[in-house]
């Protein structure tokens, strides 16, 4: 009885380790990390009084597998920057300051000058990498912390330390 006992506890515990064994708790994700979550700090001193800068992270994904990884992405961040900002700038003239941009004219083609407005906005059509003129029903895509925005890039009231992203997508 004993024998038996002990042929099917040790059966027990060899199952429960080839069990276990078996089982990998670590997970894999396609996600694409941020190098832009570093705090940035900037001092302005302006007539003898030093206060702290007000910045924003702009962020531009592109399509496809970044190819300084080893992870398999269906998009990345390819460009991020720190930028900082005062109460009288505005989103767009921040992007037009930092990055290539276009607008689209009245005819949807490519305005570098961004002076066209459509009665809703300046709707962009190039930014950096990202060219929405370049495929067939093409977008910018706008998010701010990673949420879509509900206006546009000449209407969006600046906030320190939000992350606004710029996306290629088709509808």
């Amino acid at each position: 009885m004993k024998a038996l006992k002990r042929i099917v506890l040790g059966s027990l515990l060899f199952l429960t380790v080839v069990f276990l064994g078996a089982c990998d708790t670590s997970t894999t994700t396609a996600s694409t990390v941020n190098e832009t979550t570093q705090e940035v700090t900037t001092n302005v001193t302006t007539q003898g009084t030093t206060t702290e800068a007000k910045t924003i992270v702009v962020e531009i994904y592109t399509n496809g597998d970044n190819p300084l990884t080893t992870v398999v992405e269906t998009e990345y961040v390819s460009n991020s920057k720190v930028i900082a900002f005062d109460e009288e700038d505005n989103l767009l003239s921040l992007l037009r300051a930092n990055f290539t941009v276009y607008c689209a004219n009245a005819s949807g083609g490519k305005d570098e000058t961004c002076s066209y407005d459509s009665g809703f906005g300046r709707y962009l059509v190039g930014i950096d990498t990202l060219d929405a003129t370049a495929i067939t029903n093409g977008y910018i895509s706008f998010y701010i912390n990673g949420n879509y925005a509900m206006s546009g890039v000449d209407a969006t009231p600046l906030e320190d330390g939000k992350v606004y992203s710029f996306k290629l997508e088709t509808f």
